[in-house]
């Protein structure tokens, strides 16, 4: 368990939330208040409800509070100081992608949840995605706005989702300011022991602000013959359609993919126009679930053992064949950079977005090593399997690794764009403009432009709106009306983060930290600095 986003002050307090681990050890993701004097902790909301706890009916297994976790508030909060409300956006409770061990919609796993700021009694929740396998978790805080409907002013949240959805809520009471429809979607799946959720919400207002389906129209024209004929062979074998699309054996093309939609830069909104400046990413994804052998209760080498365990514990990040995925390291040729007892440490400790495995006995890991070091010696050796005692921590599926939908030259499956920027007008409910976000240099002189995008905008009140966020290493203002580019620069590195606006002695700054590494970009440690003359 740690934090990757600050808490947020009431009062006295410290109000905390945190980022878990997403497999089936994960740690539940209740939010805490602590005393800022003394560091006592004042009050704490089980996101994961215990018995006799509202939502705890949402859990068919009326044990699993003791064993599931996630449903945690990771990305920060959002809060109404006057009111005395906190807003909290919630992950999907673990593991992500197969729910057989937690059926039911999992309260308050993606949920939009009011608490009382100064007591954390619970207020009122909005669940965006029931029973969510798609790795759909609420990316950012809410966003504070006042809009009118029907001549009268609305105190609301606006909260952008993975999925291309604005979910518009009444800030006091929790209820749709405009109709959200419950619509029936697939629940086929061949999964053992899975149940899926027969209906998911869609809002009818605002508009989504990004494509939610692709077909095979949709696939890539831009790329050499051979590269389209293996997409389009990828794309033939695997489930695909629907956003809620089913994880399976075959494959299934996640579109929204794994990192929306909107992700954890969040929206920015204009209290004068009434716009809520959402950027998106537009990239599919392919997730393949594979069985995981059972735990067996008799002796087995070290090198069988280890494949297994890899298969429980590691393949999900670092996929079957090692070379990693995402922003998941390869453990090819591992062996030069740890010996047996150094990794031990590692798997005992974690390192940055890998968890601590301390349920792993000192046999297991030395199993585990046995495979990724290859080492010979090790793999003769005998493990006697335990049968395990409890049922939650051993799931049977696993996904091979989380791999986008890519061409052999690493663009994405689809047609451009694959990053906008989105501007939302929440008087009409429309989009007032859209423009493809972000430059592949290669591709720019082809007209394609729109690449993935992490990070938000900021939006000022003389029309400016501040964003970077995107792999070629720009920071650009627009205008915030028409999403006219006025200004860009070009940073050290990337900066895959929200800027900040601030006031020096009549002096305006803008500021924006730059530390680059994410989709194979150049690393660094900077803030970049600008101030108008």
């Amino acid at each position: 368990m740690a934090a990757t986003s600050p808490g947020i002050i009431f009062n006295d307090l410290l109000i905390m939330g945190s980022r878990v681990h997403e497999g089936s050890e994960a740690a539940p993701g209740h939010i805490r208040a602590y005393d800022v004097r003394t560091g006592k902790m004042k009050w704490i909301f089980h996101t994961i409800p215990q018995p006799g706890e509202f939502g705890f009916d949402s859990w068919k297994d009326t044990t699993a509070y003791k064993y599931i976790g996630g449903a945690n508030a990771w990305s920060g909060f959002s809060l109404d100081e006057k009111r005395g409300i906190v807003y909290a956006s919630t992950g999907s409770a673990s593991f992500d992608f197969y729910g057989g061990k937690r059926l039911g919609n999992n309260l308050f796993a993606n949920s939009i949840l009011a608490l009382d700021a100064a007591t954390g009694k619970y207020k009122w929740h909005y669940q965006t995605v029931h029973h969510d396998v798609w790795d759909r978790d609420l990316p950012t805080p809410a966003s504070l706005i006042t809009i009118e409907k029907e001549g009268k002013k609305i105190d609301a949240v606006a909260q952008p989702t993975k999925h291309g959805f604005v979910f518009v809520l009444n800030r006091e009471t929790g209820e749709p300011v405009y109709p959200i429809e419950e619509r029936p979607v697939p629940t086929n799946t061949e999964l053992e022991g899975e149940e899926l959720s027969p209906t998911q919400p869609y809002p009818t207002w605002p508009v989504p602000f990004m494509r939610q389906s692709i077909s095979e129209s949709d696939l890539n024209r831009l790329l050499p013959d051979s590269s389209r004929q293996q997409i389009e062979l990828v794309f033939s074998k695997v489930d695909k359609g629907h956003m809620f699309t089913p994880p399976s054996l075959r494959g299934s093309i996640f579109f929204p993919g794994l990192d929306g939609g909107a992700e954890w830069g969040g929206a920015s909104y204009d209290p004068e126009t009434h716009y809520l400046y959402v950027n998106a990413n537009e990239m599919p994804w392919n997730i393949q679930m594979v069985e995981v052998e059972k735990r067996l209760t008799k002796e087995e080498s070290y090198l069988h053992a280890g494949k297994q365990l890899y298969t429980s514990y590691c393949m999900a990040c670092h996929a079957a064949n090692r070379k990693g995925s995402g922003n998941n390291p390869s453990l090819i040729d591992i062996e030069k950079k740890y010996n047996t007892k150094d990794f031990e440490a590692l798997i005992r400790s974690g390192r940055r977005m890998m968890p601590a495995f301390q349920n792993l006995s000192s046999q297991e890991v030395d199993a585990i090593a046995s495979f990724v070091f290859n080492d010979k010696s090790l793999q003769q050796k005998k493990l006697l399997q335990k049968a395990d005692t409890n049922s939650f921590t051993h799931l049977p599926y696993n996904i091979n690794g989380y791999n986008k939908f890519l061409s052999p030259e690493g663009y994405a499956g689809i047609q451009p764009p694959w990053g906008t920027l989105n501007a939302i007008s929440l008087k009409t409910g429309k989009i007032v403009w859209k423009i493809p976000f972000g430059e592949f240099p290669e591709l720019k002189g082809k007209g394609v432009t729109g690449t993935e995008n992490y990070g938000g905008s900021v939006v000022t009140k003389s029309g400016l709106l501040f964003i970077a966020a995107t792999s070629d290493g720009k920071i650009r203002a627009f205008n915030k009306k028409s999403g006219k580019l006025l200004w860009e620069y070009t940073l050290p590195v990337p900066a895959f983060a929200t800027p900040s606006v601030y006031e020096v002695d009549g002096k305006e700054f803008l500021v924006i930290a730059c530390g680059g590494g994410k989709m194979k970009t150049k690393s660094g440690d900077y803030y970049i600095a600008f101030g108008l003359p």
